[in-house]
Protein backbone atom coordinates (compact mmCIF):
# COMPACT_ATOMS: atom_id res chain seq x y z
CA UNK A 1 0.00 0.00 0.00
CA UNK A 2 1.37 3.40 -0.56
CA UNK A 3 -0.19 7.03 0.00
CA UNK A 4 -0.56 9.65 -2.86
CA UNK A 5 -1.42 12.99 -2.88
CA UNK A 6 -3.73 13.89 -5.87
CA UNK A 7 -3.19 17.45 -6.39
CA UNK A 8 -5.82 19.53 -7.30
CA UNK A 9 -9.68 18.32 -6.85
CA UNK A 10 -11.21 18.14 -10.39
CA UNK A 11 -13.61 15.33 -11.64
CA UNK A 12 -10.63 13.27 -12.73
CA UNK A 13 -9.95 12.90 -8.68
CA UNK A 14 -12.37 11.32 -8.90
CA UNK A 15 -11.98 8.16 -10.43
CA UNK A 16 -8.05 7.89 -9.81
CA UNK A 17 -8.50 7.57 -6.13
CA UNK A 18 -11.74 5.14 -6.59
CA UNK A 19 -9.13 3.56 -9.21
CA UNK A 20 -6.19 3.86 -6.31
CA UNK A 21 -8.58 2.18 -3.69
CA UNK A 22 -9.05 -0.80 -5.67
CA UNK A 23 -5.13 -1.55 -4.49
CA UNK A 24 -5.82 -0.36 -0.67
CA UNK A 25 -3.88 2.77 -1.38
CA UNK A 26 -4.21 5.63 1.23
CA UNK A 27 -5.95 8.73 -0.81
CA UNK A 28 -5.55 12.43 0.26
CA UNK A 29 -6.71 14.80 -2.02
CA UNK A 30 -4.58 18.22 -1.63
CA UNK A 31 -7.02 21.22 -3.65
CA UNK A 32 -8.66 24.65 -3.21
CA UNK A 33 -11.66 23.88 -0.78
CA UNK A 34 -14.16 24.04 -3.26
CA UNK A 35 -12.97 21.14 -5.11
CA UNK A 36 -15.70 18.65 -6.05
CA UNK A 37 -12.75 15.91 -4.59
CA UNK A 38 -13.79 17.25 -1.50
CA UNK A 39 -16.60 14.86 -1.40
CA UNK A 40 -15.38 11.85 -2.91
CA UNK A 41 -16.69 8.95 -1.46
CA UNK A 42 -12.82 7.39 -2.22
CA UNK A 43 -10.54 10.03 -0.18
CA UNK A 44 -9.42 9.54 2.79
CA UNK A 45 -8.17 12.58 3.81
CA UNK A 46 -8.80 15.78 2.18
CA UNK A 47 -6.46 18.83 2.57
CA UNK A 48 -7.07 22.70 1.70
CA UNK A 49 -4.63 25.17 0.66
CA UNK A 50 -5.21 28.19 -1.80
CA UNK A 51 -2.17 27.33 -5.12
CA UNK A 52 -1.95 31.18 -5.92
CA UNK A 53 -0.56 31.02 -2.14
CA UNK A 54 1.68 27.88 -1.97
CA UNK A 55 5.47 27.50 -1.70
CA UNK A 56 7.40 24.42 -2.33
CA UNK A 57 8.48 24.78 1.21
CA UNK A 58 4.89 24.23 2.30
CA UNK A 59 3.96 21.09 0.20
CA UNK A 60 7.25 19.47 0.93
CA UNK A 61 5.55 20.17 4.37
CA UNK A 62 2.24 18.68 3.32
CA UNK A 63 4.06 15.85 2.19
CA UNK A 64 6.03 14.83 5.27
CA UNK A 65 3.36 15.25 7.50
CA UNK A 66 1.15 12.88 5.38
CA UNK A 67 4.17 10.41 4.32
CA UNK A 68 3.25 10.86 0.99
CA UNK A 69 4.87 8.39 -1.60
CA UNK A 70 3.56 9.77 -4.98
CA UNK A 71 2.27 13.23 -5.77
CA UNK A 72 -0.57 12.92 -9.40
CA UNK A 73 -1.27 15.91 -10.63
CA UNK A 74 -5.36 16.55 -11.36
CA UNK A 75 -5.73 19.91 -12.91
CA UNK A 76 -4.03 21.78 -14.99
CA UNK A 77 -2.90 24.59 -12.74
CA UNK A 78 -1.87 22.13 -10.49
CA UNK A 79 0.20 19.79 -12.76
CA UNK A 80 1.83 23.42 -14.31
CA UNK A 81 2.70 24.42 -10.64
CA UNK A 82 4.12 20.56 -9.44
CA UNK A 83 5.92 20.96 -12.98
CA UNK A 84 7.61 23.99 -11.97
CA UNK A 85 8.40 23.38 -8.84
CA UNK A 86 9.01 19.87 -9.38
CA UNK A 87 13.23 19.87 -8.70
CA UNK A 88 12.52 22.44 -5.43
CA UNK A 89 10.27 20.11 -3.89
CA UNK A 90 12.07 16.45 -5.35
CA UNK A 91 15.06 18.06 -3.43
CA UNK A 92 13.17 18.55 0.24
CA UNK A 93 11.17 15.67 0.09
CA UNK A 94 11.02 11.61 -0.62
CA UNK A 95 8.03 11.61 -2.43
CA UNK A 96 8.37 11.30 -6.66
CA UNK A 97 6.13 13.60 -8.35
CA UNK A 98 4.12 12.02 -11.40
CA UNK A 99 5.04 15.33 -13.34
CA UNK A 100 7.28 15.80 -16.27
CA UNK A 101 10.12 18.56 -15.59
CA UNK A 102 9.03 22.03 -16.24
CA UNK A 103 11.29 22.56 -19.82
CA UNK A 104 9.28 19.68 -21.47
CA UNK A 105 5.98 21.19 -19.92
CA UNK A 106 6.29 24.47 -21.52
CA UNK A 107 6.86 22.77 -24.65
CA UNK A 108 3.59 20.80 -24.75
CA UNK A 109 1.41 22.95 -22.95
CA UNK A 110 2.22 25.94 -25.45
CA UNK A 111 -0.07 24.56 -28.77
CA UNK A 112 1.59 26.49 -31.63
CA UNK A 113 5.04 25.27 -30.26
CA UNK A 114 3.87 21.26 -29.77
CA UNK A 115 2.43 21.64 -33.42
CA UNK A 116 5.65 23.11 -34.88
CA UNK A 117 7.22 20.06 -33.53
CA UNK A 118 4.61 17.79 -35.09
CA UNK A 119 5.48 19.34 -38.57
CA UNK A 120 9.30 19.19 -38.12
CA UNK A 121 8.93 15.33 -37.04
CA UNK A 122 6.49 14.77 -39.92
CA UNK A 123 3.57 13.70 -37.64
CA UNK A 124 0.15 14.95 -38.94
CA UNK A 125 -1.58 17.88 -37.43
CA UNK A 126 -3.71 21.07 -39.13
CA UNK A 127 -2.40 23.58 -40.33
CA UNK A 128 -1.21 26.05 -37.99
CA UNK A 129 0.74 29.49 -38.07
CA UNK A 130 1.64 32.04 -35.74
CA UNK A 131 -0.86 35.06 -35.31
CA UNK A 132 0.84 38.14 -35.16
CA UNK A 133 -1.20 41.75 -35.03
CA UNK A 134 1.27 44.00 -36.91
CA UNK A 135 0.86 40.79 -39.53
CA UNK A 136 -2.62 40.42 -40.11
CA UNK A 137 -3.69 41.66 -42.99
CA UNK A 138 -0.92 40.02 -44.72
CA UNK A 139 -1.90 37.06 -42.66
CA UNK A 140 -5.38 36.96 -43.61
CA UNK A 141 -4.63 37.43 -47.10
CA UNK A 142 -2.84 33.96 -47.49
CA UNK A 143 -5.60 31.84 -45.30
CA UNK A 144 -7.90 29.71 -46.82
CA UNK A 145 -11.68 30.21 -44.66
CA UNK A 146 -13.27 29.34 -42.20
CA UNK A 147 -10.32 29.21 -39.59
CA UNK A 148 -10.14 28.81 -35.97
CA UNK A 149 -8.43 31.34 -33.73
CA UNK A 150 -6.87 29.33 -30.83
CA UNK A 151 -4.92 30.81 -27.73
CA UNK A 152 -1.69 29.20 -27.40
CA UNK A 153 -2.15 28.09 -23.91
CA UNK A 154 -5.67 27.66 -22.83
CA UNK A 155 -8.02 24.62 -21.55
CA UNK A 156 -11.80 23.77 -22.17
CA UNK A 157 -11.97 25.21 -25.34
CA UNK A 158 -11.83 28.96 -24.12
CA UNK A 159 -10.92 31.88 -26.26
CA UNK A 160 -11.51 29.43 -29.69
CA UNK A 161 -13.33 31.49 -31.49
CA UNK A 162 -14.35 30.00 -35.70
CA UNK A 163 -14.03 33.32 -38.37
CA UNK A 164 -15.46 32.80 -41.68
CA UNK A 165 -14.14 35.83 -43.49
CA UNK A 166 -10.94 37.98 -43.37
CA UNK A 167 -12.58 40.64 -42.12
CA UNK A 168 -13.70 38.92 -39.07
CA UNK A 169 -10.18 37.99 -38.22
CA UNK A 170 -8.47 41.19 -38.21
CA UNK A 171 -11.89 42.56 -36.05
CA UNK A 172 -12.06 39.79 -33.37
CA UNK A 173 -7.98 39.07 -33.06
CA UNK A 174 -6.93 41.97 -31.41
CA UNK A 175 -9.51 41.19 -28.45
CA UNK A 176 -8.65 37.67 -28.10
CA UNK A 177 -5.09 38.36 -28.01
CA UNK A 178 -5.62 41.02 -25.50
CA UNK A 179 -8.09 38.51 -23.39
CA UNK A 180 -5.43 35.35 -23.92
CA UNK A 181 -1.58 36.17 -24.78
CA UNK A 182 -0.24 34.66 -27.70
CA UNK A 183 -2.68 32.83 -30.75
CA UNK A 184 -2.89 31.01 -33.72
CA UNK A 185 -4.75 30.57 -36.65
CA UNK A 186 -5.29 26.89 -37.23
CA UNK A 187 -7.23 25.26 -40.44
CA UNK A 188 -10.85 24.93 -39.32
CA UNK A 189 -11.63 20.73 -40.27
CA UNK A 190 -15.61 20.58 -40.97
CA UNK A 191 -17.40 17.23 -40.43
CA UNK A 192 -14.42 15.65 -38.31
CA UNK A 193 -14.37 12.91 -35.93
CA UNK A 194 -13.20 13.84 -32.43
CA UNK A 195 -11.13 11.52 -30.84
CA UNK A 196 -9.09 11.61 -27.16
CA UNK A 197 -6.19 9.25 -26.84
CA UNK A 198 -4.83 8.79 -22.74
CA UNK A 199 -1.33 6.72 -22.99
CA UNK A 200 1.23 5.67 -20.31
CA UNK A 201 4.72 5.58 -21.50
CA UNK A 202 6.85 3.09 -18.63
CA UNK A 203 9.80 5.01 -17.15
CA UNK A 204 11.99 2.21 -19.49
CA UNK A 205 9.91 3.46 -22.15
CA UNK A 206 7.65 0.57 -22.67
CA UNK A 207 3.74 1.28 -22.99
CA UNK A 208 1.28 0.64 -20.87
CA UNK A 209 -2.08 -0.09 -22.17
CA UNK A 210 -3.93 2.52 -24.25
CA UNK A 211 -7.49 3.86 -24.09
CA UNK A 212 -9.64 5.91 -26.94
CA UNK A 213 -12.81 7.39 -26.82
CA UNK A 214 -14.99 8.63 -30.02
CA UNK A 215 -16.30 11.90 -28.86
CA UNK A 216 -20.12 12.16 -30.07
CA UNK A 217 -21.16 15.08 -27.97
CA UNK A 218 -18.97 18.16 -26.93
CA UNK A 219 -19.38 21.58 -25.42
CA UNK A 220 -18.93 24.13 -27.00
CA UNK A 221 -21.08 22.43 -29.55
CA UNK A 222 -18.44 22.87 -32.68
CA UNK A 223 -15.74 21.39 -30.65
CA UNK A 224 -15.50 21.34 -26.71
CA UNK A 225 -15.04 19.03 -23.91
CA UNK A 226 -16.33 15.60 -23.95
CA UNK A 227 -19.90 15.21 -22.88
CA UNK A 228 -20.73 11.85 -23.80
CA UNK A 229 -18.14 9.28 -25.52
CA UNK A 230 -17.45 5.75 -26.31
CA UNK A 231 -14.65 3.36 -25.86
CA UNK A 232 -13.14 2.32 -29.03
CA UNK A 233 -10.42 0.11 -30.17
CA UNK A 234 -8.26 2.95 -32.22
CA UNK A 235 -4.79 1.02 -32.67
CA UNK A 236 -4.06 3.04 -36.09
CA UNK A 237 -5.45 6.69 -33.97
CA UNK A 238 -2.85 6.24 -31.22
CA UNK A 239 0.37 5.59 -33.81
CA UNK A 240 0.93 9.12 -34.26
CA UNK A 241 0.36 9.82 -30.26
CA UNK A 242 3.52 7.30 -29.51
CA UNK A 243 5.39 8.47 -32.30
CA UNK A 244 5.27 12.23 -31.01
CA UNK A 245 5.70 10.91 -27.10
CA UNK A 246 9.02 9.04 -28.56
CA UNK A 247 10.27 12.12 -30.00
CA UNK A 248 9.77 14.27 -27.10
CA UNK A 249 11.27 11.63 -24.51
CA UNK A 250 8.43 11.84 -22.70
CA UNK A 251 7.43 8.93 -20.14
CA UNK A 252 4.40 9.22 -18.19
CA UNK A 253 0.61 9.94 -18.64
CA UNK A 254 -0.46 11.91 -21.64
CA UNK A 255 -3.95 13.14 -22.54
CA UNK A 256 -3.79 13.32 -26.38
CA UNK A 257 -6.73 15.41 -28.71
CA UNK A 258 -7.19 14.12 -32.34
CA UNK A 259 -9.51 14.88 -35.27
CA UNK A 260 -9.69 12.52 -38.30
CA UNK A 261 -9.97 15.01 -41.42
CA UNK A 262 -10.95 11.91 -43.99
CA UNK A 263 -10.86 8.72 -43.39
CA UNK A 264 -7.99 7.40 -41.02
CA UNK A 265 -6.37 10.94 -41.90
CA UNK A 266 -5.87 11.35 -37.73
CA UNK A 267 -4.32 14.58 -36.88
CA UNK A 268 -2.92 15.53 -32.91
CA UNK A 269 -4.69 18.73 -31.73
CA UNK A 270 -2.99 19.20 -28.48
CA UNK A 271 -1.33 17.25 -25.39
CA UNK A 272 -2.81 17.73 -22.17
CA UNK A 273 0.42 16.90 -19.46
CA UNK A 274 -2.11 15.86 -16.45
CA UNK A 275 -4.84 13.38 -16.11
CA UNK A 276 -7.94 14.45 -17.91
CA UNK A 277 -11.66 14.88 -16.27
CA UNK A 278 -12.83 11.88 -18.88
CA UNK A 279 -10.36 9.66 -16.86
CA UNK A 280 -13.41 7.15 -16.09
CA UNK A 281 -13.58 6.03 -19.43
CA UNK A 282 -10.38 4.16 -18.73
CA UNK A 283 -11.59 3.26 -15.47
CA UNK A 284 -15.07 1.31 -16.56
CA UNK A 285 -13.11 0.22 -19.56
CA UNK A 286 -10.76 -2.24 -17.15
CA UNK A 287 -7.57 0.23 -17.51
CA UNK A 288 -6.54 1.68 -14.13
CA UNK A 289 -4.01 4.56 -14.59
CA UNK A 290 -3.78 5.41 -11.09
CA UNK A 291 -2.47 2.47 -10.45
CA UNK A 292 -0.06 2.27 -13.63
CA UNK A 293 1.03 5.60 -12.03
CA UNK A 294 1.97 4.59 -8.48
CA UNK A 295 3.19 0.83 -9.57
CA UNK A 296 5.77 2.83 -12.35
CA UNK A 297 6.94 5.54 -10.06
CA UNK A 298 7.83 3.49 -7.17
CA UNK A 299 8.39 -0.16 -7.97
CA UNK A 300 9.76 0.19 -11.52
CA UNK A 301 6.17 -2.47 -12.30
CA UNK A 302 4.07 -2.69 -15.54
CA UNK A 303 0.58 -3.79 -14.59
CA UNK A 304 -1.61 -6.14 -16.66
CA UNK A 305 -5.36 -4.53 -18.05
CA UNK A 306 -8.01 -5.71 -19.77
CA UNK A 307 -8.99 -3.01 -22.10
CA UNK A 308 -13.03 -3.69 -22.93
CA UNK A 309 -14.57 -1.30 -25.47
CA UNK A 310 -18.10 -0.04 -26.06
CA UNK A 311 -18.08 1.81 -22.70
CA UNK A 312 -20.09 5.15 -22.89
CA UNK A 313 -18.91 8.30 -20.31
CA UNK A 314 -21.43 10.97 -20.01
CA UNK A 315 -20.81 14.14 -18.42
CA UNK A 316 -24.10 14.86 -17.45
CA UNK A 317 -23.37 18.71 -16.47
CA UNK A 318 -21.81 19.07 -19.68
CA UNK A 319 -23.94 17.35 -21.59
CA UNK A 320 -27.27 19.51 -20.15
CA UNK A 321 -25.06 22.86 -21.57
CA UNK A 322 -24.63 20.72 -24.60
CA UNK A 323 -28.95 20.03 -25.03
CA UNK A 324 -29.50 23.78 -24.27
CA UNK A 325 -27.31 25.32 -27.03
CA UNK A 326 -27.79 22.27 -29.83
CA UNK A 327 -29.59 22.33 -32.37
CA UNK A 328 -29.30 18.19 -32.62
CA UNK A 329 -31.17 18.32 -29.19
CA UNK A 330 -33.35 15.68 -30.30
CA UNK A 331 -31.53 13.86 -32.81
CA UNK A 332 -28.19 12.61 -31.43
CA UNK A 333 -27.50 8.97 -31.33
CA UNK A 334 -27.90 7.27 -28.65
CA UNK A 335 -30.30 9.37 -27.84
CA UNK A 336 -29.87 12.40 -24.60
CA UNK A 337 -32.72 10.90 -22.67
CA UNK A 338 -31.41 7.53 -22.23
CA UNK A 339 -29.84 7.82 -18.84
CA UNK A 340 -29.56 4.50 -17.83
CA UNK A 341 -28.00 1.36 -19.39
CA UNK A 342 -25.76 -1.63 -18.72
CA UNK A 343 -22.43 0.32 -20.44
CA UNK A 344 -23.94 3.89 -19.65
CA UNK A 345 -21.19 5.44 -16.82
CA UNK A 346 -21.04 9.13 -15.50
CA UNK A 347 -17.93 11.13 -15.17
CA UNK A 348 -19.26 12.97 -12.10
CA UNK A 349 -19.11 9.35 -10.33
CA UNK A 350 -22.85 7.93 -10.65
CA UNK A 351 -24.49 6.42 -7.86
CA UNK A 352 -21.14 5.01 -5.86
CA UNK A 353 -19.88 8.92 -5.57
CA UNK A 354 -23.25 10.25 -5.35
CA UNK A 355 -22.19 13.09 -3.05
CA UNK A 356 -19.61 14.42 -5.25
CA UNK A 357 -21.80 13.96 -8.78
CA UNK A 358 -24.41 16.24 -7.17
CA UNK A 359 -22.06 18.69 -5.96
CA UNK A 360 -20.47 18.82 -9.46
CA UNK A 361 -23.51 19.61 -11.21
CA UNK A 362 -24.57 22.75 -8.58
CA UNK A 363 -21.13 24.10 -9.35
CA UNK A 364 -21.78 23.21 -13.52
CA UNK A 365 -24.71 25.06 -13.46
CA UNK A 366 -23.80 27.63 -11.73
CA UNK A 367 -20.65 27.86 -13.57
CA UNK A 368 -23.15 27.93 -16.79
CA UNK A 369 -24.91 31.11 -15.41
CA UNK A 370 -21.59 33.07 -15.03
CA UNK A 371 -21.55 35.26 -18.19
CA UNK A 372 -17.67 35.62 -17.97
CA UNK A 373 -17.58 31.69 -18.66
CA UNK A 374 -20.23 31.42 -21.24
CA UNK A 375 -18.11 34.63 -23.51
CA UNK A 376 -15.13 32.32 -23.15
CA UNK A 377 -16.55 29.61 -24.57
CA UNK A 378 -19.38 31.37 -27.01
CA UNK A 379 -17.08 31.31 -30.21
CA UNK A 380 -17.53 27.49 -30.87
CA UNK A 381 -21.37 27.47 -30.13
Amino acid sequence: MSRVILFGGGLQSLSISRGLKDYNHYVINVADRQAVGKYGKFVDDFIPVELNNLTPNAFARIIKETTTDVVIPMEDEYAEWLSLNKEAIEGISDAKLAVVEHSLFKRVINKCHLLSECKKSGIPHPKTESLHIDKIHEIADNLCFPVLIKPDVSNGSRGIVRVDTSGELIAKAPEIISAYGSCTVQEFIEQSHYYNVMLYRYKDGSWGHYVVTKITRYYPVKGGSSSFCTTIDGGDIIKPCMKLLEVLGWTGFADFDVLEKGEGDYRIIEINPRVPASVHAAYVSGVNYGEMIVADMIENRAIDNIYETGKHLRFLGLDIAWFLASPNRFKSSPSWFKFLGKNIYYQEGGIKDLRAMLYSIYVGVKKQLSPSFRKSKSGMN
